[in-house]
């Protein structure tokens, strides 16, 4: 029997349902958003690890008397993810490139950290409608409803980066996702006819990020997608050099900078969070 070596659709963030109460998400056939997904922090101890996965979160933190409004941008390397506090949780995950901005914000500004937002700069029907919803799979339609009727973009500015900066970011993204995550980067730059110095800049123009950074964790995530899936650890080296890793060791160095645990770990770890997390 062959062994599929294709990981499966979407970015994963396993640390979140493992430590957070409720956790539910919904896929979306959005092409800025990728999913929407609700949960409930209980006090100080909802502090999840994030883990690189190259998107930007935008979530509304719906308290007694208030809406907390946090954007967030890929982590660097496996970092704690502040959800303190009694909330009732309602966010959405942009995928790779695809986030709306709010003004004077740039990609930059969100790669490992979490940019509290004015709740006016947002729409501000959006925030009372998610405060006023009546539990979480309504405040979910409420987002999802404003995702997909780009209303959820009124007050933001335009996606980062001009038209033509857009056209060759994504170009050079497709095909990184495409070889998830082992394109050369030296290639896609010949191929597009730039120079790796300048598609590193419209990168960073519109991720925050390098595309060798921006490799790395497409190829991360296609492993940690795999990983998810493999029943057999004998076959760690295998996958290893399946996802671009130069070997095994390689593989687990770098999921012990990325995600902060062993690879054997994380697989059990990935499959109690599938067991945690509902879908809607």
């Amino acid at each position: 029997m062959t062994r599929s070596t294709k990981a499966p659709a979407g970015v994963l963030q396993p640390y979140l349902p493992l430590t957070v109460e409720n956790y539910v998400e919904r896929r979306l056939s959005s092409p800025a958003a990728e999913l929407v997904y609700a949960f409930r922090s209980a006090g100080a101890g909802a502090c999840p690890f994030a883990v690189p996965d190259g998107c930007v979160d935008l979530a509304f933190g719906i308290g007694p008397t208030d809406v907390l409004v946090t954007m967030g941008g890929t982590v660097l390397t496996a970092k704690g993810w502040d959800f303190s506090g009694e909330r009732e949780w309602v966010g959405c995950r942009f995928r790779p490139g695809e986030a709306v901005l709010p003004a004077g914000i740039c990609p930059a500004d969100l790669v490992d950290a979490d940019i509290e937002l004015d709740p006016a700069d947002c729409d501000g029907r959006l925030v009372d409608a998610l405060y006023q919803a009546s539990d979480a799979s309504a405040r979910m339609d409420v987002l999802t409803h404003a995702l997909l009727s780009h209303e959820a973009a009124r007050g933001f500015s335009t996606h980062a980066g001009s038209r033509s900066v857009r056209a060759l970011e994504r170009y050079v993204r497709e095909q990184i996702l495409a070889a998830g995550g082992a394109a050369s980067v030296a290639a896609l730059a010949k191929e597009a006819g730039v120079s790796t110095r300048y598609l590193r800049r419209v990168f960073v123009e519109v991720h925050g990020i390098s595309p060798k950074q921006f490799s790395r964790f497409v190829r991360f995530q296609r492993a940690m997608g795999l990983i998810a899936r493999e029943d057999d650890a004998a076959q760690a080296q295998a996958l290893a050099l399946s996802c671009g890793y130069s070997d095994q060791s390689h593989l687990v160095h770098e999921f012990d900078e990325l995600a902060g645990v062993a690879p054997g770990k994380l697989r059990r770890m990935l499959r109690d969070s599938r067991q945690l997390t509902c879908t809607s």
